[in-house]
């Protein structure tokens, strides 16, 4: 198996970040995730979020960065769910232990 590398995920609005070790050809993969859902979040005009993250999911080669992007990705958006800006989701509880 490769050797991991980290993934940082940083504090968003108020919400608690994480640590993620994937191999090193995940890492660009999770940062676009994550960019792009913070790309529609801070953008009135992005359309539908299902809609973004498929078109640029897909971009990607199946498998694991695919994955990492789809986590990057739905991080960030549970992060503004959890968030006092989103509604303060039950969510909040949960702890992202990967």
């Amino acid at each position: 198996m490769k050797r991991p590398c980290t993934s940082y995920l940083p504090t968003y609005d108020g919400h608690r970040g994480a640590i993620i070790k994937w191999p090193q050809d995940c890492l660009q993969a999770f940062d676009k995730g994550v960019a792009s859902a913070q790309a529609w979040l801070t953008t009135d005009d992005t359309g539908w979020l299902w809609a973004n993250l498929i078109i640029e999911r897909d971009a990607l080669p199946p498998g694991l960065q695919r994955r990492a992007f789809e986590i990057g990705f739905l991080s960030r958006v549970h992060q503004r769910l959890c968030s006092p800006y989103g509604g303060n989701h039950q969510a909040l509880k949960a702890c992202l232990k990967l």
